[in-house]
């Protein structure tokens, strides 16, 4: 298990500007990754900034990240597929640590798969993080976007206006992947 304190900045990228820097960062290691999201049916985990997630890439990560301040503290444990499929059919958390974080905030409620979301990433490290190229999808949506990963946020901020100027991208102000995700499962509810 292991715990990070990062900061992100990242833009939405035009279709355009996502063909531009993707000729730009062909090069550099791909990878599709599916994020199941998990909440109650009252939304109780999305109403104290808490995501609970298992990533699969290569193999299965459980997380949970938690907003402090402007940063995210984010736990990750290794699951096994079992322990996935037992997850989302049973709601059972593989991880007593993040069982117990859970329940502390849904007090009893049946955790619930709700969603997915893949994401097709390029990545590369640029300075003293790790900047990525997102295509999303999502209910029904495709979009792009742009993320510079760091430790540091005053340095990172920095870094990431220089990479805006460096690759002529218009920022335009990006929502968390799983808000804009939100936002599309409302619209077709």
């Amino acid at each position: 298990m292991s715990k990070e304190l990062t900061a992100e900045f990242k833009t939405l990228l035009t279709k355009e500007e996502y063909n531009r820097l993707y000729e730009k960062m062909k090069d550099h290691p791909g990878n599709l990754q599916t994020n199941y999201y998990f909440d109650t049916k009252r939304y109780t985990l999305k109403a104290t900034d808490t995501v609970l997630r298992v990533k699969w890439r290569d193999g299965y990560t459980l997380t949970l990240e938690r907003k402090k301040g402007y940063n995210f503290v984010r736990t990750d444990e290794e699951i096994t597929e079992e322990q996935f499929k037992d997850l989302v059919e049973n709601g059972i958390i593989p991880s007593e640590k993040i069982a117990q974080e859970v329940n502390d905030i849904i007090k009893g409620q049946k955790i619930i798969n709700f969603m997915s979301l893949s994401t097709y990433r390029i990545s590369m490290i640029y300075k003293k993080g790790k900047l990525s190229l997102d295509r999303c999808e999502y209910v029904n949506t495709v979009d792009y976007e742009l993320e510079y990963e760091v430790t540091n946020r005053n340095t990172g901020k920095l870094d990431f206006v220089q990479i805006i100027r460096d690759y002529d991208i218009s920022y335009k102000k990006s929502q968390a992947k799983l808000k804009r995700a939100y936002d599309a499962l409302r619209r077709a509810i």
